[in-house]
């Protein structure tokens, strides 16, 4: 800008010593100051012809997907014998996460090589093709205009190497097993040879990838039946050879179906007239009804049922913790160098069973040597210190001195205590000792009221009172120091808890009349948070009406489960033994519940098909 400025000053300068040449007719005879003014003007004019054009703004925004011009060779094409293909478009393109997206039925040993040019997208094929085979290359959204990024959706190119395309289809959607939500990214595979094992050893001739919503369709396919199975698959060899990789199987072969095309010539799809199929494809006469046969797989992971120690270590003087590598049955320990004449430890389990911790105290040996079993079967031999290890250089002198024992209470200190549960402390330790006259309870702040506290379970971590508070009450509860202690010789300092309760007017209830879809199995009935976290849960054999009550205000989700083999859980399926996941049922919508109302939802369920 200021190089062509300086110009223009410098040309004017000039042009103030110019002379008119005589040759030139002027009716009158310009000064050399106006000539350099018309000359000023001149090149300012030629200055901001020469500036950068700028698109006009405003406008509709292009949310137009790139179209297909034509293609080299044309899509749905027969006896295909090349290795390019070659499709333009109207505008130039861009490819985004090619490599996620590109999935080829059947697939590649070796994945074709995508690459651009001008307008037009060039697949170089890398291996030789199977002789009369249908091919279908899927992009996904892969291919975008480079201007707005707008995708062609679900765009693929079809061709056979035979005398013909195929036309059949299957289509269906993959869901979590257990949480019924659609799963993304799953391969859903077809296997011709349909033995057993075929997924964990051969390569599908079909595949195709759930979308958003948990969608799939194979087209192209030739007739026959097949195994189906989805895999999440982790490696993406489409081998289900990964212990963590999820699953899903159809229980029957399938037999792909002719349905209707249901975008027909859409924007960006290449999709001149079907071929005529051969004779022992669609039937002679007016083209068949689109089949409705729509597949359900449910994804799970196969549980891994071999049991180990995964660890165990010393946490602080008294506590050994040992990890399992999948939920106990039954897990225990036993000293097996010198065998204990008492019981010598406390045991506590986990929630999820996978975690066992030793309580122990005042054992006048250094080592244990412990057998760990579990389910009948010994799976591990520990030997454990019984103190932790001193650190070099560290002042041992208050080595004896016990910190007090910490206690907390069983309930939100900003919510109030539900009058039918019993008020609860909670220890860091298990207790030895409870001393009653060290509990104080007021009702309404100063009116003495009798209360006895005692052990909840063997664990001895939490004490309950007994009787429950009284309904819509405030209480204060004063636990003097010395109240508790626990198996170490600590003890409690003061504390000081104020609640109110509540009463029955601040709870609702819900009403379910249940249909249930089969009767040959128990059912878990689980009532669920707006989370879908589990809050109650019953086991029920038979149709009836069953109620949760006391529920305060909120929404409400209900869940039932098929326990199939009556073990009071969720159980996922094995593939091998052909045994699905146990069905799960989830209840249309969240149920709202209001204080002091009764809501009936009834609830008939039909049989799931798999």
């Amino acid at each position: 800008m200021k190089a062509n400025c300086n110009f223009i000053a410098i040309f004017a300068k000039c042009a103030e010593n110019a002379e008119v040449p005589d040759m030139i007719n002027f009716p009158f005879r310009p000064s050399p100051s106006l000539i350099a003014a018309g000359l000023t003007l001149a090149g300012m004019l030629l200055f901001f012809s020469c500036a950068n054009v700028v698109a006009p703004t405003g406008g509709p925004r292009d949310e137009d997907p790139p179209e297909v011009v034509r293609s080299t060779p044309p899509d749905q094409t027969t006896q295909f014998r090349g290795n390019q293909i070659r499709i333009f478009f109207n505008e130039f393109v861009r490819l985004e996460n090619i490599r996620q997206q590109l999935l080829v039925s059947p697939p590649m040993e070796q994945m074709p090589e995508v690459r651009l040019r001008g307008r037009s997208v060039i697949i170089d094929i890398q291996e030789e093709l199977r002789p009369q085979t249908t091919y279908n290359i899927f992009f996904g959204d892969a291919i975008r205009d480079i201007t707005e990024s707008n995708a062609i959706p679900n765009f693929q190119f079809v061709f056979s190497t035979g005398d013909y395309v195929d036309s059949l289809m299957v289509r269906g959607q993959v869901k979590n097993a257990f949480t019924l939500e659609p799963e993304e990214g799953v391969f859903v595979m077809m296997y011709d040879n349909p033995y057993d094992s075929v997924p964990y050893l051969e390569r599908p001739v079909y595949v195709a990838k759930t979308d958003k919503e948990g969608q799939f369709a194979i087209s192209n396919m030739g007739g026959g039946d097949y195994l189906m199975f989805a895999l999440l698959d982790q490696n993406a060899n489409f081998l289900y050879d990964l212990p963590g990789e999820k699953i899903a199987f159809a229980n029957e072969l399938v037999s792909p179906k002719y349905i209707e095309p249901l975008h027909n010539g859409a924007a960006g799809t290449l999709s001149p007239p079907q071929p005529e199929a051969p004779e022992e494809g669609l039937p002679d006469g007016p083209a068949p009804e689109p089949d409705g046969e729509f597949h359900t797989l449910y994804l799970f992971q196969e549980a891994d049922t071999v049991q180990r120690v995964t660890s165990s270590r010393l946490t602080r003087k008294g506590l050994l913790t040992i990890a399992f590598r999948v939920p106990f049955d039954s897990a225990y320990v036993r000293e097996i160098r010198q065998p204990f004449e008492e019981p010598w430890h406390i045991p506590e389990f986990s929630s999820r069973n996978d975690t066992l911790k030793i309580w122990f105290s005042d054992l006048e040996r250094d080592s244990l040597f412990l057998e760990v079993w579990d389910a009948g079967r010994r799976l591990d031999t520990i030997r454990q210190a019984t103190r932790p290890r001193e650190l070099r250089g560290r002042d041992v002198s208050g080595e004896n001195a016990l910190p007090p024992l910490e206690l907390s209470m069983n309930y939100r200190r900003t919510s109030a205590v539900p009058y039918f549960e019993p008020l609860g402390i909670i220890s860091q330790h298990p207790i030895r000792e409870i001393r009653q006259e060290h509990f104080q309870l007021f009702v309404h702040d100063t009116l003495p009221a009798e209360a006895v506290f005692d052990f909840r379970d063997h664990v001895r971590r939490e004490i309950l009172m007994d009787p429950l508070p009284e309904q819509g009450s405030r209480y204060r509860l004063e636990v003097m120091p010395g109240a508790l202690t626990d198996i170490f010789g600590a003890t409690n300092d003061t504390l000081i808890a104020q609640f109110t309760t509540t009463e029955p007017e601040n709870y609702g209830s819900l009403i379910l009349p249940v249909g249930l879809p089969r009767h040959n199995s128990p059912y878990i009935l689980q009532l669920l948070d707006r989370n879908m976290d589990l809050l109650r849960e019953k086991v029920i054999r038979e149709d009836g009406t069953y109620r949760f009550a006391k529920l305060l205000a909120g929404n409400y989700n209900i869940r039932l489960i098929e326990d199939r083999n009556a073990n009071g859980r969720w159980d996922p399926g094995n593939y091998l033994k052909g045994i699905q996941p146990e069905a799960v049922f989830i209840f249309p919508s969240p149920i709202q519940v209001r204080e002091n109302w009764d809501v009936e939802m009834p609830w008939t369920l039909e049989p799931r098909t798999e």
